[in-house]
């Protein structure tokens, strides 16, 4: 699952747009801190590749994360399917 913040990415087309997908980490919220935030946004983007593949998608473009509230990060993007160009 290609993964990232650009809208497009090099050497693939977008030939199908499957909609905004968007995941989250909720494990263990209660005791969180700002210092272990990368791990959970790596959970975060895991969540949200299982989210796209479940719509048939094998990339995620356009990738934004929500950290106002830090003991819940939200990344959010659109699934895609990319094909070589």
């Amino acid at each position: 699952m290609i993964t990232s913040t650009r809208s497009t990415y090099p050497g693939k087309k977008v030939v199908q747009d499957l909609g905004i997908v968007y995941g989250f980490d909720n494990k263990l919220r209660a005791i969180r801190t700002l210092a272990a935030a990368d791990t959970y946004l790596n959970q975060a983007i895991e969540d949200i590749s299982k989210s796209a593949e479940k719509l048939g998608a094998n990339a995620v473009l356009g990738i934004s994360f929500a950290m106002a509230d830090r003991t819940l990060p939200v990344v959010m993007g659109t699934a895609v399917v990319l094909a070589d160009e």
